[in-house]
């Protein structure tokens, strides 16, 4: 997670707010976590979606 911290960090300009990084930060997780459920196959196709919600 530090390492993560570090490279959002690197990429924001010097005067960020607090509540810019940490939206930036928040979007990278969620991307990195929703790269990695694909990654794993724990996903649904449009169809078993349909069948969990109805």
């Amino acid at each position: 997670m530090k390492e993560l911290i570090l490279e959002v960090a690197n990429t924001m300009p010097e005067n960020v707010t607090i509540d810019d990084f940490l939206e930036a930060l928040f979007l990278r997780i969620k991307v990195e976590n929703a790269i990695d459920d694909i990654e794993n196959n724990k996903v649904y196709t449009s169809e078993e979606l349909k069948k969990e919600l109805l």
